[in-house]
């Protein structure tokens, strides 16, 4: 606003001086700043309402200039504005300079020390050119219309003056003057002060402005310009301000310049968008936004209206930054009535911070930036800017602890300040606890799910988590996790197996400050020329592939196995995808900065795994290229279901050449192409070091010719070799011979050797090489066996071989092999886990086979692991028949074997010799009988044996997608109407054909019902075995160890499905024995919810049954469906149900009888809860075992 104007405002009174009428509370105050204004007074505003300088409390409407406008007392009026006058009246006698001073002032201007004084520039726009004088103390900085005023108020100012001489006008129309001027001062106490700045804006640039917060109880700020002749008058003002500003806010503390309204309504604020346990982590600056505009004026005075404006604040949680903008407002005004809008942006995404201390500039920039985003830009000011810069600074620091320092003063352009030595505490795991939440605050996405895995070579190692039921991770998670993971210097291995990276691929993200690459690491090594411009224009997931290798000084692996999205990431079966040049791409993408950074050295990796990433032709050209690389020394490389052709996958054998002396896992198995047999040789001739050794369908042998060097092949410590898929000779087998005889080969854990062409003569020489209960896993699996199976049969029989078996998918030619191969382990004492799945019969297995299961599950005492399901495809069938079934009833006598799997095995034609056996077995633990095609009789007939036993804790009669298919069809059959013959006459009069079709809807419904308690009863029944299992553990703390728990599970790993989930949950219960009860159960997965409903009687309305969670869209949406059947079993009698008779030969059970059958007794209106999983779906063993011989070299 002009200065004229402001002169003009005689209306307008200083408060500073004038003590608050002890008459005249807050509240009346308000109510009389409500009433209707006077006229003069209203006539007086309308000259200038829109523009002022300062923002007037509400006593202004009272003052000395007012009063006398109404100098005849009105008869009329309030009570209040009588009162308000005759208060006027009696304060206008006292003299200013003996006035009280504002609540913010610490004395009476009398008493303050003057630190400079002086005219500011006169403006020539009024009638009368004049200039106003300012004066600055330790207290305030006060506005006068003339220097006379000032005295007024400030009477040692005239000891610092030569007196007047020649007067024009008596003394006391001089004094009188300079009383009413002094009364209409501005007045802005330096604790008050928000930021003292110079407006670059204004034409010519000799202006300071001065914002500062209004005065109770206005929530509000104003500011003023102060224009100066010069710029060093300028520039001496600005100095002056500057260091008194800074002196008082040293003095005072940062919580009493806000508001307590605005600090609760910020706070809340905070709270709402990140946790914060501790209010006092919040830290809040009045600030200044300043909006850079075109030149103007310096009286071009665009300010605030008369009541003030908007107030700005800056506020620094834990690990955001907020400008939050507060709307004028009441100190009164309830926190949660504040107007305010808020700009929130994560401390982490700050990509610049300028300022400067070296000159008298309270002005600051802050920069945020979010990936493939645009730069948002705040310029502000504030008194406290110094302490802005610390807190910034020190909370950039705190969220990113292991980024190199000389990376933060890229981020903070802090001109005048050196660099600070900031040292963090607490930085476990690198900082990854702080750095990965704060970025995905920052970028306003949920925290991944990882893992610290302590059992890689390179420990410890992150693994990022895939997501369950097919779903991704959006690009700002991932890069959330790439951003928290760089620099650190705690992890020596990062594992993204398995994770979708694909949504960082082929996308480019932009900044103009280049901070997109990394190219100094943390010893402050930077990247070549030629590099860096590679970089700069490549993909994001290039750069983070780059930036995660190479700003980590401890990264010693990196596992990006299937992370394109060509293979599910749960059974890795490949997706049904023609057309592989975009997955491709992205390998490339992965692969380039890995070859590049090895090539130059500047990476501490010597571990890479891309298993099952296509890899083009150009990316097998790179990887030739850095093996051939004298420099480079790799230890781990698995290029496993690569899609390798003939002349990539030859060429990187040729260049394993030169890395022989360090290769110690080598994984090429299961590609595309076929390498010569002397390239390979000569590669396996030169290895060293070799422990894990997967060449799976790589190469065919020469006739005569041993695949190994029996010399090379003796120094190695193997783990785990792999050679499926290659048509061994006898020279080859002659050599594995002779290495598992040999004290080198007692390492050796697992030895694949499916679709291996072996006899049955040289898998014997196999097994008595190993000698007795050699702690291994073999697989064999499809292979002819068939010739020399009796020399087989005999080594299995005296012990000799692994203690962990797999003969999986073998076809007899002749019967007799296969009855030979069941004795032989009917009397073997060495075999712990042992599969069979889809080993089978040429046809359905005859009595003698049968007997032979029947004596096998009977006698044998070692195996506790035994899979002996069925394969059923629409081309071939590796099934034992119907009599298989019966066979089952040895589980009667079994005493070892604690986990079983019979898929696919036909079990629904006789059910009764399996289920009987269940009843009265006491040591299993997990049966997985799904894929049998189920009834609901069957099921049923399963139950009532089950509810006997007390070992089984997991049982599984349906997969997922089974249970909802199955329960269609049993409704579809129920509803189906059978074939009639032609109604007879008398027949028409019948109503049954009416009470059919009414009796439709409440079939179904009764079907569902039925399904769903069957699930429910069986549910209950394992529910209760585990709890007391659980209980029983917990009595007996010695009684399962975690040392006899790590034992299990090489067992239970290689065997998988709900052995595998068993035992991970007993793992958790053993770990936390000290909990109670109801925290173990839900450790489980279990509720005992389902007890509410077990006590029900029979038979429920159907109103009930229609209120059903099950009868919603037939509840098969939940993979544990209902669907209901109308077989039933035939039920046994009450005294065979909990007998134990002892049946020494096959086919005696008082049960064979058992035949499949239909009817319609199912009892009907059951109401049960959705049926819940244990511990999910179990895995079907079967889809693994189809694929697993591609999977074991990994």
């Amino acid at each position: 606003m002009s200065v004229d104007r402001w002169r003009r405002r005689g209306s307008i009174a200083s408060n500073s001086d004038k003590p608050h009428s002890p008459s005249l509370t807050p509240q009346d105050a308000d109510n009389a700043a409500g009433k209707k204004p006077r006229v003069l007074t209203k006539a007086l505003r309308s000259l200038s309402s829109s523009s002022i300088d300062s923002m007037p409390t509400l006593q202004a409407r009272s003052s000395n200039s007012q009063r006398r406008l109404h100098k005849t007392p009105s008869v009329s009026g309030s009570m209040i504005e009588r009162l308000h006058r005759r208060v006027s009246r009696d304060s206008s006698t006292n003299s200013p300079a003996d006035s009280c001073p504002s609540p913010l002032l610490e004395s009476t201007h009398g008493s303050m020390e003057l630190i400079k004084r002086g005219p500011l520039k006169q403006d020539s726009t009024g009638r009368k050119a004049r200039s106003d004088y300012i004066v600055l103390t330790d207290q305030c900085l006060s506005r006068f219309a003339s220097v006379e005023a000032a005295r007024v108020t400030y009477p040692q100012l005239a000891a610092h003056e030569e007196p007047s001489i020649g007067r024009s006008a008596s003394s006391a129309s001089l004094s009188s003057k300079a009383s009413a001027a002094a009364e209409n001062r501005l007045e802005i106490p330096l604790v008050a002060v928000v930021a003292v700045f110079v407006d670059n804006n204004a034409a010519p640039a000799h202006v300071v402005e001065v914002w500062w917060s209004s005065p109770a109880p206005r929530l509000a700020c104003c500011r003023t310009q102060l224009s100066f002749n010069t710029a060093k008058d300028r520039d001496d003002w600005l100095v002056l301000l500057h260091r008194t500003c800074r002196h008082k806010v040293r003095q005072s503390s940062l919580a009493c310049v806000i508001p307590d309204n605005v600090r609760e309504r910020i706070h809340h604020i905070v709270s709402s968008t990140e946790t914060v346990h501790d209010d006092s982590k919040i830290t809040i600056f009045p600030v200044v936004r300043r909006v850079m505009s075109p030149a103007k004026s310096p009286l071009d005075d665009t300010a605030n209206s008369s009541d003030g404006g908007t107030s700005f604040y800056l506020a620094i949680g834990p690990f955001m930054c907020y400008f939050i903008e507060i709307l004028r407002s009441d100190h009164a005004t309830p926190p949660s009535d504040l107007m305010a809008k808020t700009f929130s942006f994560g401390t982490v995404t700050l990509i610049r911070f300028q300022a400067s201390v070296a000159n008298h500039q309270q002005t600051f920039a802050m920069g945020f930036r979010v990936p493939f985003g645009k730069e948002t830009r705040f310029t502000l000011a504030s008194v406290h800017y110094r302490r802005i810069i610390d807190t910034v600074m020190k909370m950039d620091r705190i969220l990113k602890p292991t980024w190199p320092q000389h990376l933060q003063q890229a981020i903070f352009e802090i001109r005048g300040l050196s660099p600070p030595l900031q040292l963090t505490s607490g930085n476990d795991l690198g900082g990854l606890d702080i750095s990965l939440p704060a970025y995905c605050a920052a970028y306003k996405v949920c925290v991944p799910h990882w893992r610290i895995d302590w059992t890689t070579p390179s420990q410890p190692c992150f693994c990022l988590l895939p997501l369950s039921e097919a779903k991704t991770y959006s690009p700002l998670q991932l890069l959330a996790v790439f951003k928290a993971l760089r620099y650190n210097g705690f992890f020596k291995a990062v594992s993204f197996a398995d994770v979708d990276l694909s949504p960082l691929a082929s996308r480019q993200d932009y900044s103009q400050y280049g901070d997109t690459v990394v190219y100094a690491s943390a010893n402050r090594i930077r990247i070549p020329d030629d590099l860096y411009h590679i970089l700069s224009q490549a993909s994001v997931l290039e750069q983070e592939i780059h930036s995660l290798l190479f700003a980590s000084d401890s990264i010693r692996s990196i596992n990006l196995s299937n992370v394109v999205g060509l293979y599910e990431p749960k059974t890795h079966i490949r997706r049904m995808i023609t057309e592989t040049t975009t997955f491709e791409t992205k390998t490339f993408e992965l692969l380039r900065p890995i070859m590049e950074l090895l090539r130059r050295q500047l990476s501490h990796c010597h571990s890479v795994v891309l298993t099952r990433n296509p890899i083009p032709k150009a990316g097998a050209d790179d990887l030739r290229d850095t093996f051939s690389n004298h420099k480079v020394r790799l230890r781990r490389l698995e290029l496993a279901h690569c899609g390798l052709v003939d002349f990539g996958l030859s060429d990187i054998w040729t260049a394993l050449d030169y890395q022989a002396d360090s290769l110690e896992i080598i994984d090429l198995s299961n590609n595309q192409g076929n390498v010569k047999f002397e390239i390979v040789c000569n590669a396996l001739s030169h290895l060293r070091r070799a422990t894990k050794l997967c060449i799976a369908r790589n190469v065919r042998l020469a006739t005569g010719l041993s695949l190994f060097d029996d010399d090379t092949l003796a120094t190695w410590q193997l783990q785990q070799l792999d050679l499926s898929g290659i048509i061994l000779n006898d020279a080859t087998v002659e050599s594995l011979v002779n290495y598992l005889s040999a004290s080198g080969s007692q390492s050796l854990r697992k030895l694949c050797l499916d679709f291996a062409g072996l006899n049955g003569f040289q898998a014997a020489r196999l097994f008595r090489s190993m000698g007795p209960g050699r702690e291994m896993e073999v697989y064999m699996n499809s292979n002819r066996i068939d010739d020399g199976v009796t020399d087989l049969c005999d080594a299995i029989s005296a012990g000799l071989g692994p203690w962990c078996l797999f003969l999986q998918m073998i076809d007899f030619a002749r019967e007799e092999s296969y009855v030979k191969l069941l004795r032989a382990l009917a009397q073997n004492t060495s075999i712990k886990c042992l599969s069979l799945a889809g080993t089978s019969t040429p046809d359905a297995a005859s009595e003698t086979a049968c007997q032979a299961v029947f004596d096998f599950l009977a006698k044998n005492n070692t195996v506790r692991y035994l899979d002996m399901s069925g394969f059923d495809s629409k081309l071939d069938e590796g099934r034992l028949g119907r009599g298989f079934s019966r066979a089952l009833g040895g589980l009667r006598h079994n005493t070892r074997i604690e986990h079983l799997r019979v898929r696919s095995q036909m079990l629904n034609i006789n059910v009764g010799d399996f289920a009987g056996a269940l009843g009265v077995n006491r040591t299993l633990r997990t049966v997985d009988c799904s894929s049998n095609d189920l009834t609901l009789s069957n099921l049923r007939y399963l139950i009532t044996h089950l509810e006997g036993n007390t070992s089984i804790r997991n049982f599984s009669a349906f997969l997922g997608h089974e249970l909802g298919r199955t329960m269609e069809k049993s409704i579809s059959d129920a509803t189906t109407p059978a074939p009639t013959k032609r109604p007879s006459m008398m027949s028409r009069f019948r109503h049954e054909k009416t009470s059919q079709a009414q009796q439709g809807p409440t079939l179904i419904q009764e079907l569902r019902s039925e399904w769903d308690h069957a699930i429910f009863q069986l549910q209950c029944i394992t529910d209760e075995n585990l709890r007391n299992h659980v209980e029983a553990m917990t009595s007996d703390a010695a009684s399962t160890s975690q040392a006899s728990l790590e034992g299990e599970s090489v067992f239970a790993a290689a065997f998988g499905g709900l052995a595998a989930d068993d035992l991970a949950g007993l793992k958790i219960v053993t770990s936390r024995r000290s909990d109670d009860e109801t925290e173990r159960m839900s450790l489980h997965a279990r509720t005992d919810s389902s007890r509410s409903t077990a006590g029900r009687p029979d038979s429920v309305g159907s109103s009930e049954a229609a209120a059903s969670p099950s009868s919603e869209a037939g509840s098969s949406e939940s993979g544990a469906a209902t669907p209901l059947d109308v077989d039933c079993g035939v039920e046994v009698g009450p005294g065979l149900q909990n007998g134990q008779e002892q049946w020494t030969e096959y086919g005696d059970s008082p049960e064979h009888n058992y035949t499949y059958a239909d009817g319609q007794d199912a009892d009907v209106g059951l109401q049960m809860k959705r049926y819940r999983r244990f511990q999910g779906d179990p895995t079907d063993r079967i889809e693994e075992e189809d694929h697993g011989h591609e999977d074991r070299g990994s």
